[in-house]
């Protein structure tokens, strides 16, 4: 049976209990995304047309506008104050969240791995080679998880949530370690997971202990963190251009992006917001 909540939910969750537990920068939050969001300007002299939006001074020679570069300009110094007044930048992270099904029937494919009801998400084949293909650039400065939970319905989940065991009580599996697999199978109890369809059993990641233990001298980086950004916008944009099932829809929204000027910084963030639009992926930083 697929498990009674929304994916969205779960993640939600997740990343505000990632939030207290770990050092970990998340590059939007929702109000900024919106903000970020916009595709369009206008500049328009017509009185009518400010009447009908609302404007009160519709009356008055209308104001002039604000040019989407200018905007672009006063937004990228926004986020180079706050970016500038975090820790140092160690390693970027990308996490794959996951709603399994809950598997409680003696037929289920994979019962006789377990013998008892377990949890068991598929892993899409053209996701898992875009996953393969970052970490196969990045390694060791790259931390690319899949991410999913042990509740089987929202009062679980809530409770997890309220009990601050979100974390504690989900399964994370390295990416690398799902190459050849279509799914992933774990029980609420395990600290292993076993993936199919030629059965392998991973061990369980301990998801804080591996973010604690990324180090600056481990991944290398003595850039600032705008650079730092930026490159990995570059990497990762550069990589997906070329994924043959991603690649032509990240390219037509990414030519979009005419309007930002000299404003590198904000033009990351929103091809990184567009890489997780199409992908599902989420991208976090580790400070």
């Amino acid at each position: 049976m697929i498990t009674k909540f929304e994916e969205k939910t779960y993640e939600n969750y997740f990343n505000a209990e990632l939030d207290r537990r770990s050092s970990v920068f998340f590059p939007l939050g929702q109000v900024q995304e919106g903000f970020l969001g916009f595709d369009s300007s206008a500049n328009s002299r017509n009185r009518n047309l400010w009447r009908r939006l609302g404007h009160p001074f519709w009356f008055y020679p209308p104001f002039g506008g604000i040019e989407l570069r200018e905007m672009a300009r006063e937004m990228e110094h926004y986020l180079e104050d706050m970016i500038r007044g975090l820790p140092k930048m160690k390693a970027n992270l990308l996490f794959q969240y996951k709603r399994p099904e809950f598997i409680k029937s003696s037929l289920g494919k994979e019962w006789p791995h377990w013998n008892e009801p377990y949890y068991r998400y598929d892993i899409y084949n053209k996701q898992q080679i875009l996953l393969n293909e970052i970490d196969l650039k990045f390694r060791n400065k790259v931390l690319i998880v899949y991410a999913s939970p042990t509740a089987r319905n929202i009062n679980e989940l809530v409770n997890q949530k309220l009990s601050g065991d979100i974390i504690n009580l989900s399964n994370f599996t390295k990416a690398r370690d799902l190459n050849g697999h279509h799914r992933n199978t774990y029980i609420s109890s395990g600290t292993f997971s076993i993936a199919c369809s030629k059965a392998e059993k991973i061990e369980k990641l301990d998801l804080i202990s591996a973010l604690e233990n990324i180090t600056e001298e481990e991944t290398d980086n003595n850039l600032s963190n705008k650079q730092f950004i930026i490159n990995f916008r570059r990497q990762i944009s550069a990589i997906v251009s070329d994924n043959e099932f991603y690649g032509q829809s990240f390219v037509k929204l990414k030519d979009e992006l005419t309007n930002y000027g000299k404003s590198e910084l904000l033009h990351s963030f929103i091809v990184l917001s567009i890489f997780k639009q199409i992908t599902g992926i989420q991208w976090l930083v580790k400070t």
